[in-house]
């Protein structure tokens, strides 16, 4: 990995943090919060393969929670956000997807690894709290996947300019 993309990286690291601590919707039941980070996750898993998608997901959404006052969370975010990253690098890649576009079958991918954070954070919830409270947070969940896909959708051909700009 050559500095330049080191850097790209921590960028995207960087990202991910703010995209989670900009706009952030408790959820009481769960001491939670709703945010759209995963759009950056998503974006950071397709140009940075899952490797460094798990890196900069993992790790920029571990950090807003224990920047953003959710220290509890941190563990879990990591685990599942990064798995989320490496999800969608997979898919995207098995598929043969373009990173330029939005196609339907690397809306496919967003949509599946979208799909394990819900799963992921139900079974962190029953975990640390119970079964109620995790049921309680699944619609909110739902609601974050659909807007990062959306928002990830939305700014994919932006980012794949300054990605491409960037690296060349």
């Amino acid at each position: 990995m050559s500095v330049r993309d080191f850097a790209l990286l921590a960028l995207f690291m960087a990202l991910v943090a703010v995209a989670t601590m900009i706009v952030r919707i408790p959820i009481p039941q769960t001491n939670g919060y709703l945010n759209l980070g995963d759009s950056m996750v998503l974006l950071a898993a397709l140009f940075f393969g899952p490797v460094g998608g798990f890196i900069a997901g993992g790790i920029g959404s571990a950090l807003a929670d224990i920047l953003g006052g959710y220290p509890q969370w941190a563990p879990w975010t990591l685990v599942i956000k990064g798995f989320e990253a490496i999800l969608t690098a997979s898919l995207a890649n098995a598929l043969g997807t373009r990173k330029d576009r939005i196609t339907w079958k690397l809306a496919a991918s967003f949509c599946a690894a979208t799909s394990w954070m819900v799963l992921g954070y139900f079974l962190a919830e029953t975990v640390m709290y119970d079964q109620k409270a995790a049921f309680a947070e699944v619609p909110a969940n739902v609601l974050q996947a659909a807007g990062s896909v959306v928002l990830a959708s939305l700014m994919l051909p932006v980012f794949s300019r300054i990605v491409s700009t960037t690296r060349a």
